[in-house]
């Protein structure tokens, strides 16, 4: 069915005045059917005149605000539901609730329209459906964040049904969009009811008395006395509520009279009770701020027979023996003394600060080290919950450090311990983080949901793509995707796009992170099956693409994989030119992900533009030519055109410029990464000397011609390739030579070898870079944290020993890059050389001596091994046997015939 039937059933509705008793749900169904097979531009054009007919003709036509309606919900991009929402609202006022159902139904069944389900759920209302409607209702409060009435008969609902744990999971999303809201005056019968049924949650409710105070103290105050109230069993919870109470409101006489009356029965066996309250004004008339007072009470109420105290000024810890009020005794830890030392009560409470037997002090001083150092790593809960015990109840990962390093731990072992620490942070409920310093934790005396802490992390976080991050590992750990505190997380991302006509009014500049937020919602809605993410379904990727200022730009500054990922899928299914763009952009993503795309799609081609422009661009395109060495097979070199010629002399071009870059300090770090992958590939692999072997005499002219050129590359891979090349063509004249190299018998400029020693130096290299200067670091940085640095032994040893260290480095590095292999096979036994044993007779002595030449690496005078390049080994070195050797070496003579030569076993 197309244009004209769809025209005559808006004809026939009109003269026949159907009535909307005659519709059903089967009605319906055949106009879907109706509209299924028409085409995209069949489509359009009934569309076209459904909305003509509603406009001209027949303004509430079931017909064509179905049909045009139903279309425009097919569409892409489309967030317009107007007409099949004003269709529901029809069939309601006539109760025709099964199409009510269906219609709303279809809309839910593309997006968690809110209208759409308050329709369905007042539906469900008419028909008696309540576990339907409350069902209903809860997707709505994941959509429509600012629903607090609902949220609450959600929660009474779950009660009545005996799900207390529901019913408390929703009245704290009450409360919370309430404070969210600043409207605390609901809050009090909801506060009330969740102690109700969840007292155990204390530091839960003191928290939430701090968010409502900010807003109103007074409501503060109110629902402090009601867990007040609650707690009449329980002496310490009443306290903290007393106190709480008194920080909002410092004039409550009640409060500061049921606080003394709270401290007279915890202390009631205190020998210094009446005193301490005394002395604090708490009691007197003496006009004071409550809360010194109650500071002062709480300090000197502290000290008693038996309690750990800290010693200010000497930093020792000690515990009292005994007190009274003009006389304090202490023994402190060390002193050799047994009558302890004799303070004034005043001059103790000024200088002393008294400790739980539980604090990092008390245990260090009482404690051996081993068995603490055990301790703290076998059981890493306890010792967080220590260190921030000790610290007032919260602790930065400085500060452990501080505590735990050296006195506890070795710098090593922190290491280790820090990481799992970390872990134990962010997982565990009763650690909390702070909200202005990610650095730092809190330690609850409730568990924290999960999900708050890490809206926490999220808000602390100050990049765009952190956040992004800490969103994603919210959803892979599996946390509540129902709670408010993730809707917080989706909220941020979906307020950077404004639903408006006039879209670039709204929008403003496009950028990386305006993309990235519309492919994160569309993400979260689709591929995880979000459907209450509110995405931005008036846009399209086309037009945000359209919009960017600098497409490689902005790709290159979306930092995450993924994005960029689906960021190349929308150019390859959205935009005409994609084929272009993916090779502008492929330099920024360097992976398979954009070979592979025009791999599946057939179009290798089009893509072979990037290996061309790779050689013949290889300065500016380097990182790209690296890669595509790295990861292309040699078949799709040969099938984009580019020869084992090409692509070798580009390699060895590349390798000089690299070269040149890092003795100029041009992105050193980079280039000798470079540097080091086109030496494996080119000399380790052996890719230089297999086109001599493969090649001719005229190509060995050209390739020696590039490698003589190279910066910086080391004479000993020059000489290696001399020997190949004149191996092959012994008569091979190079142009800077006067004549043919001979074999390993000349003077070599090169660092020769075995392989044994190559392999020994390499591992003395890695131990240095990987251990010796890791562990120096480490010591460094723990004297750095002794205080001053000119006066700082230990870290000037330190920068010293790094010093040495990074000069033997380089030095090794510098060696190792000259060194070149000789093996068995390339040893002359005819003459003396590298890798050869020789008898001589020594003509002044009239002995036979034996001398091994060897290179410098595996020298050793004490036993006759000489190095060929030491004076010695020069004047040995070409000599055959029946030669007669004289020769000075430091005004000594020496006067040598050479008996014997014979190649070393390697």
């Amino acid at each position: 069915m197309g244009f004209q039937e769809i025209e005559n059933l808006l004809k026939e509705e009109q003269w026949t005045r159907t009535t909307i008793n005659n519709y059903t749900v089967n009605s319906f169904q055949e106009l879907d059917g109706h509209v299924k097979s028409m085409d995209e531009e069949e489509k359009t054009e009934v569309k076209n005149l459904c909305d003509k007919h509603l406009l001209e003709k027949e303004r509430n036509s079931i017909i064509a605000m179905y049909i045009s309606g139903s279309i425009q919900l097919e569409r892409r991009g489309s967030e317009d539901y107007l007409l099949l929402l004003n269709l529901i609202e029809l069939f309601s006022e006539n109760k025709k609730w099964n199409i009510v159902e269906s219609l709303c139904m279809k809309i839910l069944g593309k997006t968690e329209n809110k209208h759409a389900l308050r329709l369905l759920a007042d539906c469900y209302t008419q028909t008696n459906r309540e576990d339907d409607k409350y069902a209903v209702w809860e997707r709505l409060v994941k959509v429509d964040y600012e629903e607090i009435d609902i949220v609450k008969q959600i929660a009474a609902y779950a009660l009545s049904k005996g799900n207390k744990e529901k019913a408390i999971l929703f009245y704290k999303k009450a409360i919370h969009r309430l404070i969210k809201r600043k409207d605390v005056s609901p809050i009090r019968p909801i506060f009330n009811l969740l102690i109700e049924h969840n007292k155990e949650e204390f530091g839960y409710f003191l928290s939430l008395s701090d968010q409502i105070g900010a807003i109103s103290k007074s409501s503060a105050v109110a629902v402090l006395r009601d867990l007040e109230a609650a707690c009449k069993d329980e002496v310490d919870r009443q306290i903290e509520c007393q106190k709480k109470t008194l920080t909002f409101d410092r004039d409550d006489i009640s409060a500061k009279e049921n606080l003394i009356k709270s401290y007279k029965k915890k202390y009631k066996s205190h020998s210094r009770l009446k005193n301490c309250l005394e002395s604090s004004a708490l009691t007197s008339n003496i006009v004071r701020d409550v809360l010194h007072s109650i500071e002062d009470f709480e300090t000197n109420i502290a000290f008693d027979t038996g309690t750990f105290v800290f010693q200010n000024s000497t930093g020792r810890i000690g515990r009292i023996r005994s007190i009274n009020e003009t006389d304090v005794i202490v023994d402190f830890a060390g002193q050799a003394s047994n009558e302890g030392s004799r303070l004034s009560t005043s001059m103790a409470f000024k200088s002393l600060l008294a400790l739980p037997k539980s604090h990092i002090w008390v245990l260090k001083s009482a404690l051996p080290r081993e068995k603490l150092n055990k301790k703290v790593l076998e059981d890493i809960p306890w010792t967080l919950k220590t260190l921030m015990a000790s610290n007032g109840g919260k602790s930065s990962i400085r500060e452990m450090k501080s505590e735990l390093v050296p006195s506890i731990l070795s710098a090593s072992q922190w290491t280790t311990w820090s990481n799992q620490a970390k872990k134990e942070l962010m997982t565990n409920t009763i650690f909390d983080l702070s909200a202005n310093d990610v650095d730092t934790y809190f330690l609850r005396s409730t568990p924290v949901s999960y999900e708050e802490k890490q809206l926490a992390v999220f808000r602390s976080e100050k990049l765009f793509y952190d956040k992004v991050k800490d969103l994603k590992d919210f959803i892979a750990s599996k946390g509540d995707a129902d709670s408010d505190f993730f809707y917080e997380m989706v909220k941020y991302f979906s307020e950077i796009f404004i639903d408006s006509e006039d879209k670039e009014k709204k929008l403003g500049e496009v950028t990386d992170q305006t993309v990235s937020a519309f492919l994160l919602l569309e993400d979260l809605s689709k591929k995880h099956n979000m459907n209450f993410v509110k995405r931005p379904q008036n846009l399209t990727f086309k037009y945000l693409f359209d919009h960017l200022t600098d497409v490689e730009k902005s790709f290159a500054s979306i930092k995450d994989p993924d994005l960029k990922k689906d960021f190349i899928d929308h150019v390859v299914d959205e935009i005409e030119d994609w084929e272009n763009i993916l090779i502008k952009i492929f330099p920024l993503y360097l992976t398979s992900y954009i070979p592979d795309v025009f791999r599946q799609n057939k179009k290798f081609q089009s893509f072979s533009k990037v290996y061309k422009d790779a050689v013949d661009n290889f300065r500016d395109k380097s990182s790209t030519l690296i890669y595509l060495i790295k990861n292309t097979e040699p078949k799709l070199w040969a099938k984009a055109g580019i020869t084992n010629e090409q692509l070798l002399f580009a390699e060895l071009q590349l390798l000089d410029y690299t070269n040149r870059c890092i003795e100029s300090k041009k992105d050193v770090q980079e280039n000798r990464k470079n540097t080091k992958t086109l030496m494996t590939i080119l000399f380790d692999e052996k890719a230089v000397l297999d086109y001599v072997k493969n090649g001719n005499e005229d190509s060995a002219q050209k390739i020696y011609s590039l490698v003589a050129s190279v910066s910086g590359l080391s004479g000993g891979k020059r000489i290696e390739l001399k020997h190949a090349i004149s191996e092959r063509y012994p008569a091979f004249r190079f142009f800077d030579e006067a004549s043919p190299i001979d074999k390993v018998g000349l003077v070599p400029t090169g660092l020769f070898c075995t392989a044994a020693a190559l392999d020994q130096k390499r591992k003395e290299m890695e131990h240095i870079q990987h251990v010796d200067l890791a562990e120096v670091a480490k010591e460094i940085g723990i004297a750095r944290e002794m205080g001053d640095l000119r006066e700082n032994s230990e870290y000037k040893y330190g920068k010293e020993k790094q010093a040495f260290l990074n000069n033997s480095l380089r030095r090794l590095s510098e060696e190792i890059d000259r060194a070149t292999v000789i093996t068995h096979d390339k040893v002359d036994p005819s003459k003396i050389g590298f890798g050869t044993k020789v008898l001589l007779f020594d003509n002044l002595k009239g002995e036979d001596i034996y001398y091994t030449i060897m290179g410098p690496w595996e020298s050793n005078p004490n036993k006759n091994i000489i190095n060929l390049l030491a004076p010695l080994g020069k004047a040995l070195l070409n000599h055959k046997v029946g030669e007669r050797i004289e020769f000075t070496l430091n005004d000594q003579q020496y006067d040598f015939t050479v008996k014997e030569i014979a190649v070393i076993d390697f």
